[in-house]
């Protein structure tokens, strides 16, 4: 195992070709790695270059910036921003104050995001359990959005969108094949259109957000919960 210690700035750069890439973020003051890995300090940010199993334990709070060719990625703990690129692979984030995911292929499940989260898959499922603002799409796969506490914008070629909004929120949602399905709080009045309202007036003037929502081919829901 290598230990660093006394990094200023809390990154973490991993370049890996793995099969499995663990990190885990607790209540410490230094940075633990097991597996094989060159590792490199340049400007207080630590960059490890990673082959096969890789267990990496750092600082509650520590910024992640991971790429992998393939292989599974899980996040555990809270991290801070979080931007993730993998070509295929199963993606797991307990808990960042910001994420950015990108991959080719492969399911992505998020627990708690603070504040803006973005994910974009070719080919797999999206599922987030609490976020801030919202951009997720996937060409084929389903999006479920549990708790949405910011704008939403959702978009997938074949596959249903489901969308839970905490609050008065704007969504847009579109789905060429699949159901569309936005839950709201029963105090938010909202407006449901399939295109965005443009110009003085086009938006109702009693409605606390839009929804702008719409499938090809696949049924279109928006109600309270």
């Amino acid at each position: 195992m290598t230990v660093v210690e006394g990094l200023a700035t809390g990154v973490v750069r991993i370049a890996a070709t793995t099969e499995r890439l663990a990190v885990l973020a607790e209540d410490r003051a230094d940075i633990a790695v097991r597996g094989d890995a060159g590792v490199r300090v340049d400007d207080d940010v630590l960059t490890l270059d990673a082959h096969g199993h890789l267990d990496v334990r750092v600082p509650t709070g520590t910024s992640l910036v991971i790429g992998t060719t393939s292989g599974r990625i899980g996040v555990r703990g809270p991290v801070g921003s979080c931007s993730i690129s993998t070509e295929s692979g199963r993606v797991a984030v307990e808990h960042a104050r910001r994420l950015d995911v990108r991959s080719d292929s492969g399911r992505v499940e998020v627990g708690t995001v603070e504040g803006a989260c973005r994910v974009h898959v070719l080919s797999g499922r999206i599922q987030v359990r609490s976020c801030g603002d919202a951009d997720v799409s996937t060409e084929q796969g389903r999006i479920r959005l549990a708790a949405a506490r910011g704008t939403v914008h959702a978009h997938c070629v074949s596959g249903r969108i489901e969308i839970d909004l905490v609050g008065a929120h704007d969504v847009d949602a579109s789905t060429v094949s699949g159901r569309i399905e936005v839950t709201h709080p029963p105090d938010v009045t909202v407006e449901h259109v399939t295109e965005r309202p443009t110009g003085p007036g086009g938006e109702a003037p009693d409605a606390a957000c839009v929804v702008v929502a719409r499938s090809v081919s696949g049924r279109v829901t928006v109600r309270p919960r």
